[in-house]
Protein backbone atom coordinates (compact mmCIF):
# COMPACT_ATOMS: atom_id res chain seq x y z
CA UNK A 1 0.00 0.00 0.00
CA UNK A 2 0.90 3.50 -1.24
CA UNK A 3 0.42 6.88 0.72
CA UNK A 4 -1.37 9.57 -1.59
CA UNK A 5 -1.02 12.81 -0.21
CA UNK A 6 -4.61 14.46 -0.98
CA UNK A 7 -5.15 17.84 -1.75
CA UNK A 8 -8.86 19.22 -2.61
CA UNK A 9 -10.74 22.43 -3.59
CA UNK A 10 -13.78 22.94 -1.97
CA UNK A 11 -17.21 21.42 -3.60
CA UNK A 12 -18.68 25.00 -5.23
CA UNK A 13 -21.58 22.86 -6.37
CA UNK A 14 -22.20 21.42 -2.98
CA UNK A 15 -26.07 20.92 -3.78
CA UNK A 16 -25.93 18.96 -6.67
CA UNK A 17 -25.08 15.31 -6.58
CA UNK A 18 -23.13 15.34 -9.94
CA UNK A 19 -20.85 17.61 -11.26
CA UNK A 20 -18.23 17.59 -14.08
CA UNK A 21 -16.30 20.49 -12.81
CA UNK A 22 -16.08 20.32 -8.71
CA UNK A 23 -14.69 19.19 -6.27
CA UNK A 24 -10.91 18.99 -7.95
CA UNK A 25 -8.87 16.86 -6.33
CA UNK A 26 -5.14 16.10 -6.34
CA UNK A 27 -3.31 13.33 -5.05
CA UNK A 28 0.62 12.57 -5.13
CA UNK A 29 1.90 9.42 -4.34
CA UNK A 30 6.20 9.36 -3.80
CA UNK A 31 6.26 6.03 -3.20
CA UNK A 32 4.00 5.14 -6.52
CA UNK A 33 5.58 7.87 -8.06
CA UNK A 34 2.20 8.67 -9.18
CA UNK A 35 -0.12 11.73 -9.46
CA UNK A 36 -4.14 11.90 -10.06
CA UNK A 37 -6.02 14.20 -11.37
CA UNK A 38 -10.07 14.07 -10.22
CA UNK A 39 -12.42 16.40 -11.47
CA UNK A 40 -16.28 16.40 -10.34
CA UNK A 41 -18.58 14.06 -8.44
CA UNK A 42 -21.38 11.37 -9.04
CA UNK A 43 -22.13 10.37 -13.25
CA UNK A 44 -19.86 13.74 -13.63
CA UNK A 45 -16.42 12.40 -12.33
CA UNK A 46 -13.54 12.12 -14.03
CA UNK A 47 -9.50 12.05 -13.65
CA UNK A 48 -6.32 11.01 -14.99
CA UNK A 49 -3.22 9.66 -13.51
CA UNK A 50 0.37 10.46 -14.18
CA UNK A 51 3.80 8.80 -13.51
CA UNK A 52 6.13 11.93 -11.57
CA UNK A 53 8.32 11.48 -15.23
CA UNK A 54 5.59 12.23 -17.28
CA UNK A 55 3.89 14.97 -15.56
CA UNK A 56 3.86 17.99 -16.89
CA UNK A 57 2.86 21.17 -14.23
CA UNK A 58 1.87 23.64 -17.04
CA UNK A 59 -0.81 21.91 -18.62
CA UNK A 60 -2.24 21.63 -15.52
CA UNK A 61 -1.72 25.04 -13.68
CA UNK A 62 -5.13 26.03 -13.35
CA UNK A 63 -6.18 22.82 -11.88
CA UNK A 64 -3.49 22.85 -9.47
CA UNK A 65 -4.87 26.77 -8.91
CA UNK A 66 -8.27 25.69 -8.76
CA UNK A 67 -7.26 22.65 -6.04
CA UNK A 68 -4.91 24.34 -3.35
CA UNK A 69 -3.74 27.65 -5.24
CA UNK A 70 -0.17 29.16 -6.01
CA UNK A 71 1.69 27.67 -3.01
CA UNK A 72 1.12 24.54 -4.48
CA UNK A 73 1.80 25.13 -8.12
CA UNK A 74 4.87 27.59 -6.75
CA UNK A 75 5.73 24.34 -5.30
CA UNK A 76 5.69 21.81 -7.59
CA UNK A 77 6.60 24.32 -10.48
CA UNK A 78 10.07 25.19 -8.85
CA UNK A 79 11.87 21.61 -9.20
CA UNK A 80 12.35 20.63 -12.80
CA UNK A 81 10.17 16.98 -12.22
CA UNK A 82 8.22 15.45 -9.46
CA UNK A 83 11.09 13.12 -9.25
CA UNK A 84 13.25 16.05 -7.53
CA UNK A 85 10.88 16.88 -5.02
CA UNK A 86 11.83 15.38 -1.53
CA UNK A 87 8.90 13.90 0.44
CA UNK A 88 9.91 15.74 3.94
CA UNK A 89 10.14 18.97 2.07
CA UNK A 90 7.07 18.75 0.25
CA UNK A 91 4.99 17.48 3.65
CA UNK A 92 6.48 20.38 5.76
CA UNK A 93 5.53 22.64 2.77
CA UNK A 94 1.71 21.23 3.01
CA UNK A 95 1.41 21.85 6.63
CA UNK A 96 1.72 24.93 6.30
CA UNK A 97 -0.73 25.88 3.82
CA UNK A 98 -3.34 23.29 4.59
CA UNK A 99 -4.55 20.74 6.97
CA UNK A 100 -2.73 17.25 6.46
CA UNK A 101 -5.08 14.42 4.77
CA UNK A 102 -3.78 11.01 3.45
CA UNK A 103 -5.22 8.26 2.06
CA UNK A 104 -3.73 4.74 1.33
CA UNK A 105 -3.78 2.48 -1.56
Amino acid sequence: MATYYVIASPDRDADSPHSSEWPKELRLSFEDEEISLLQGKGHGLGGTFYEFEAFQIAEWTEFIEDCAGEWLLAELSSHESLTAIEETDFVRTLNRHTALETEER
